[in-house]
């Protein structure tokens, strides 16, 4: 479902473009009516013509034609200024339709074709029931049926001769149809409404949902839209959440993923870690070798973090040679393991991309924490990033587990936390 300022602004778009329409459909159907009658080409004498005249009923018709698309450009202007609007102006745009479509009936046809207006409000059913859904599309049937209820009382008033049940079963025909299509056409919005949430989802970097295929009994064009997406999605994520370069998870795909990691780790009550991993001295590798070698340095590094990190957490590169792994169940001593098994993996390893006399080490920050809100990955991730950084002065090549108290960052840091530039530099 639509958040409330989303569907206020979706009304007024539609109601907007809808408005265009409404200025000429109904207009064109009413002038139409009058100008048949006026030159005689459509016979029979509405109720109230023996009172009134058909002419000046005619010019009633004209009248109400007018007012019609004298309000829907006064609402039309003042949607423009709002540009949001909430149910009841589509209500109020629905019972326009229908007042003007019934006394447009009343004043030309006669009682024994009221079952026109009917059919002409179909339309009117077909367009609710597409962009404004159940809600408003009941409220204008039972407009309509109102309506229609009124034109065959003011009748059987009139013309003591009319059948009140023959009105009454072709109200009750209409009301069969109008129900059918409701439904069947209900169930189209609503699948297309599961497709808008998936592809919303999707825009935001959310790839977890995939269309449900099996309540589809009758497959049609939707049903192929949700299967062509299903295909893609493992594909699309791929290309949004992963770092090309490194085949880790990228920024986005880190954020999304420790959404969800979080949320697991809450409701079960669960120690979280972040680990803040940093390869050393890796500004040297590309002054000396380019950058070329350092890009394979860290398509390596990426594959040896993967294959080092155990299979529930999450490897990101978030910058540079600066990588994270979230290491949800895990407590502090479990997390100082992994880190150990991340530096004896870059000690054994040989870069392929490097000299056999070139070694590789990385220095390690370490933060764990039972979750006990929402903030806890934003928390940990800062506490590593001061770990990584007393790794780094107290040598590199080495992890270094936060604890309360520890100070990071002193006199040969610069402001802000960051390193000063001759020690950037180095790292």
């Amino acid at each position: 479902m639509l958040s409330a300022p989303l569907e206020h602004q979706s009304n007024a778009e539609i109601l907007l473009w809808q408005g265009r329409y409404r200025a000429i459909a109904l207009p064109l159907i009413g002038l139409s009516m009058v100008t048949l009658k006026w030159f005689g080409v459509i016979s029979g004498e509405s109720l109230f013509a023996p009172r009134f005249g058909a002419r000046a009923l005619l010019a009633a018709v004209v009248g109400i034609v007018l007012l019609y698309v004298l309000f829907h450009r006064v609402m039309a202007a003042r949607l423009r200024r709002a540009r949001s609007v909430g149910r009841s102006a589509v209500y109020l745009a629905l019972a326009s339709d229908v007042l003007v479509l019934f006394a447009a009936v009343a004043l030309t046809t006669p009682p024994e074709h009221y079952d026109r207006a009917l059919i002409i409000s179909l339309f009117s059913v077909q367009l609710t029931q597409i962009f404004f859904g159940w809600t408003a599309t009941l409220v204008n049937v039972a407009m309509i049926i109102l309506g229609y209820l009124v034109l065959v009382s003011l009748a059987v008033a009139g013309l003591p001769s009319m059948s009140p049940a023959e009105e009454l079963w072709t109200l009750a025909l209409y009301g069969i149809a109008v129900l059918l299509y409701v439904i069947v056409q209900g169930h189209v919005a609503t699948r297309m409404r599961r497709l808008v949430q998936i592809f919303t989802r999707a825009q935001e970097g959310d790839f977890s949902a995939r269309y449900e295929e099996e309540p589809d009994q009758m497959p049609d064009p939707i049903t192929v839209i949700g299967r062509a997406y299903n295909r893609m999605r493992t594909h699309l994520e791929t290309i949004v959440l992963t770092d090309p370069l490194s085949g880790c998870f990228n920024r986005r795909g880190l954020e999304q993923l420790s959404e969800r990691e979080v949320s697991r780790a809450l409701r079960g009550r669960r120690d979280f870690a972040v680990l803040a991993i940093d390869v050393d001295h890796f500004k040297a590798i590309n002054d000396r070798f380019g950058h070329l070698t350092g890009d394979e340095v860290i398509r390596e590094v990426g594959a040896l973090l993967r294959e080092t990190a155990r299979e529930p957490d999450v490897v990101a590169r978030i910058g540079g040679e600066e990588f994270t792994i979230i290491a949800s169940e895990s407590n502090e001593e479990g997390a100082m393991i992994l880190a150990e098994r991340v530096l004896e993996a870059f000690r054994a390893h040989q870069f392929r991309s490097l000299p056999a006399d070139v070694r590789i080490t990385t220095s390690v920050g370490v933060a764990a924490a039972p979750a006990r809100d929402g903030d806890i990955a934003k928390t940990l991730s800062a506490r590593a990033d001061e770990a990584l950084y007393v790794a780094k002065r107290n040598g590199r090549d080495r992890a270094a587990l936060w604890s309360a108290g520890m100070r990071a960052f002193d006199g040969s840091t610069g402001a802000h936390g960051r390193l000063t530039g001759e020690q950037a530099q180095a790292s």
